[in-house]
């Protein structure tokens, strides 16, 4: 026999059966409530308190609410965990019988669009996957700035690098993608999907793999809600050969659009001046995303020289960027039909600094501003349109009123002047009624039951004569309502008009809404132009603060920096940063030797994030910079345990070598830091020697390597391109000092228990450690025979192959052939192909 509750609770669990993956607020009176396992969950996540409530059976059942006028920090809160949240309304008027709610809106990680709760600084992205046999489509979208993105041709490794890179808050795959749920499911909140649809206008001249990915989005999006799709004005091909490869590890180890540590310091952070939203997002991509195409890198760097030697004019201009709101998200609210009036009036005032923004440019007097701008549009039209229409501080809600200017519609006008007169006529009929009964505490109020009343206290009721016409129609605890024939005469004016002036404000601005939507993709348009120029002031004013220099690029592979300096550290460090230099010849490899915190780590960071810096359009931290373009940077910097996959730190640091040693070119940078520390001195140093010979011969990439392994420092004599450099320190009675200053050639000695030393680990180790120290080195009777081979012919091709081929042999016995989806098998055959390649 099933349980029978409460038709409320009945209605609210057949609700929640089509939302089971989601929390359901449930509307009742001026709370949204939650119930049952939602209740329990809620309350912890939300720390709010856990109550019960009485639903028809005999124990109570788990409730917790939050208050519907203030419900927008806890659904940012449960969203930014990774929930979702049904919004389940009244959609009728309270009255006889049960209220009908209904789902009106499903929040997702994903599908965010209010500002309250969306990051200013950060894309929002959701997204799909397809798969054609072993390539993968990622489709994915920021619905609340109506950008739509297509990236194509990613194997599986390369697949979840991208879902992690962009940081993608949801994604969408569907039944036969669960072998993908493996693999990403800790970094980013799944949904399942099964349907797609490929008639959409933003599917139109896509490869038929890239359709269903976007077909797949472009469903769930309209299934959650109707409008979603209307943001979206093109797809965007995402061409990751037009860009420097920067995997999140690296963005994370260079510390580049995000700090490692609570503080937050990052590249960003330094280089983020932007006075718009726009302009910080569209920084933030400029830094994750650096170009390969010199000229559009050089057209970048003009900008910023010219804001960067302008200055009375860049403070003008960045004095009409001031006010100018989030121009992306609010035509993208407009489009999707979710625009508030307090939208209409920020686009209004947006638009209002339009021309502003465009004489200021003009000041520059440059060719290459003025053809930038030559073709924005300043929407004159729709700024007149909405300053005739909107009051100066609209409301949020458009059911309420309050929304119009007086002037903008007759009807409305003569409207709000009935409403207004009649409730002057109330507080006259009030002060009347007080002098006619002597009853000083009188009162006129109204409620949607029984409309206007009048109000007297039960200690009065004795002064209520019959000639006053009074008629009795509620009784309270403390008082009695009434009614008379000239207040119910009245009622039905003052009701009416103020009614249908609510009623007539709202179809006044659903039809100014969609007016507004026809200049959606204008606005979009005119909206990236703006966030352009801001990104570029942004970086002329850090350019002029900071001290930078602009970089010189070209086809020559010679690296030199002349006194470059760590962008992020010399502003937030309190001592002086030490400037140093890079000189790097073709190809060439910088062996980096010196103590623990010398400063090998920052000064490679350094470089790394000076290219990075130089190919996404900024002036960098030196005084000359000349350098080739690189086609990616990998970074071995700070490896760490994987316990959930049950790999060491050792491990870790093997598998990113081997990626990167399997993708990058000559043109490729790679920053390895103390590479083999993680294991057996003798295999660590086997090792590092083993990887630089291997980049220095085969791959002949430019390399940053530092280790304490200073022995290997012999290879300098053997390997052409390969310098040995050092950071200076200096060791005076027993104590270290850092110069931080880099020297050509190796360091003499690894300063270990010095370091410990100034650790202040206890004196009797330090000592006993010295005395061990001496001993192994003086009874050290053999160096390590340092040799270089040459990679294609060190081995016979016969004994390689057969090693290859036993190793494949063995994979091959241990699978368990039935318990492969097709998928993993396809994934497995192409593992044993790079094998045997």
């Amino acid at each position: 026999m099933g349980v029978t509750y409460t038709p409320m609770i009945e209605q609210y669990l057949k609700i929640k059966k089509d939302y089971a993956d989601s929390l359901v607020f449930f509307r009742l009176g001026d709370f949204y409530e939650m119930f049952f396992d939602d209740a329990v969950l809620a309350s912890k996540e939300l720390e709010i308190a856990l109550t019960g409530r009485d639903a028809g059976v005999k124990e109570r059942i788990p409730m917790c609410g939050v208050p519907y006028h203030s419900v927008t920090p806890y659904i940012q809160k449960l969203i930014n965990k990774g929930y979702k949240v049904a919004i389940a309304e009244q959609v009728s008027e309270p009255g006889k019988g049960l209220v009908e709610r209904k789902v009106i809106k499903l929040i997702t990680p994903g599908m965010i669009i209010d500002d309250n709760i969306l990051s200013s600084t950060d894309n929002n992205y959701i997204a799909s996957v397809s798969q054609e046999k072993l390539y993968h489509t990622l489709a994915y979208a920021d619905v609340s700035t109506g950008e739509l993105y297509v990236t194509e041709n990613l194997v599986i490794d390369e697949l979840i690098k991208e879902i992690i890179r962009l940081n993608i808050k949801e994604l969408i795959l569907n039944d036969d993608q669960m072998h993908i749920k493996k693999r990403i499911s800790d970094f980013v909140l799944i949904s399942i999907h099964n349907e797609v649809v490929l008639d959409h206008d933003r599917q139109k001249g896509l490869k038929e793999i890239s359709q269903k990915a976007l077909g797949t989005l472009l469903s769930y999006l309209s299934k959650t809600e109707d409008n979603l799709t209307k943001s979206f004005n093109e797809t965007i091909i995402n061409n990751r050969k037009d860009y420097l490869k920067l995997d999140y590890k690296s963005l994370n180890a260079l510390e580049l659009v995000s700090g490692t540590d609570q503080r937050g310091h990052s590249l960003f952070r330094v280089l983020d001046k932007c006075e718009t939203a726009m302009g910080s997002r569209y920084l933030k991509q400029m830094i994750e995303s650096p170009l390969l195409d010199i000229e559009e890198i050089n057209q970048r760097l003009d900008f910023v020289e010219i804001f960067k030697e302008n200055y009375i004019e860049r403070v003008k201009l960045t004095d009409s960027l001031r006010g100018v709101y989030d121009l992306k998200r609010i035509s993208a609210r407009i489009a999707t039909q979710n625009a508030s009036p307090k939208d209409f009036a920020q686009l209004r005032q947006t638009l209002s600094k339009v021309p502003h923004i465009l004489d200021s440019l003009m000041l520059f007097d440059s060719y290459l501003i003025n053809q930038y701008i030559k073709d924005i549009d300043a929407h004159d039209e729709l700024y007149k349109l909405l300053d005739k229409a909107i009051v100066d501080n609209p409301p949020l809600i458009i059911r309420e009123g309050g929304i119009f200017k007086r002037g903008y519609h007759d009807e409305l006008d003569e409207l709000k002047d009935a409403s207004k007169h009649g409730k002057k006529w109330l507080l006259t009929f009030e002060s009347t009624e007080r002098e006619k009964t002597g009853i000083k505490n009188l009162k006129v109020g109204y409620n949607r039951v029984f409309g206007y009343y009048i109000e007297i206290t039960k200690g009065n009721l004795h002064l209520v004569k019959d000639e006053f016409g009074y008629i009795r129609k509620q009784t309270l605890v403390n008082s009695e309502r009434f009614i008379n024939s000239e207040l119910k005469e009245k009622e039905a004016l003052i009701l009416n008009a103020t009614d249908r002036s609510v009623e007539l404000e709202y179809e006044l601005f659903i039809e100014l809404r969609e007016k507004v939507m026809t200049y959606q993709q204008s606005l979009q348009e005119l909206s990236n132009k703006i966030a352009y120029i801001d990104a570029l002031v942004s970086l002329g004013v850090v350019a002029q603060e900071n001290n930078y220099v602009r970089p010189y690029l070209s086809d020559e592979r010679e690296i030199y920096i002349e006194a470059g300096r760590h962008p992020v550290v010399e502003i937030y460090n309190k001592d002086p940063f030490i400037e140093n230099d890079i000189h790097i010849q073709d190809s060439g490899i910088l062996l980096i030797t010196g103590p623990n915190m010398s400063g090998k780590s920052t000064y490679m960071r350094m470089f790394a994030i000076i290219v990075v810096m130089a190919q996404m359009g900024s002036y960098v931290p030196a005084k000359i910079a000349k350098l080739p373009i690189f086609d990616a940077i990998y970074t071995r910097i700070g490896a760490q345990d994987d316990l959930t996959s049950g790999q060491s730190t050792f491990m870790v640091e093997m598998i990113e070598t081997n990626e990167a040693l399997k993708h990058a070119t000559k043109d490729s940078l790679l920053i390895f830091d103390e590479i083999g520390r993680g294991t057996a001195t003798y295999d660590g140093m086997a090792l590092a020697q083993g990887i630089i010979e291997y980049v220095h011969e085969k791959i002949k990439a430019y390399m940053l390597f530092s280790t304490h392994y200073h022995e290997i420092t012999n290879l300098e004599s053997i390997l052409l391109r390969l310098k040995n450099i050092h950071v200076s320190a200096v060791l005076e009675k027993g104590k270290l000092t850092f110069l931080h200053k880099i020297k050509e050639g190796p360091t003499d000695k690894s300063y270990g228990i010095n370091v410990a030393a100034l650790a202040k680990l206890p004196r009797a180790l330090i000592n006993r450690s010295q005395i061990i120290l001496d001993h192994l080195e003086e009874d050290q009777k053999k160096d390590i025979q340092l040799s270089i081979f040459n990679f294609d012919e060190s081995l016979d091709d016969t004994v390689i192959n057969h090693q290859l081929n036993e190793k494949v042999i063995e994979k091959i016995k241990d699978i368990d052939v039935d318990s492969l989806t097709p998928i993993e098998a396809l994934l497995l055959i192409k593992s044993l192909q790079d094998d045997l390649k």
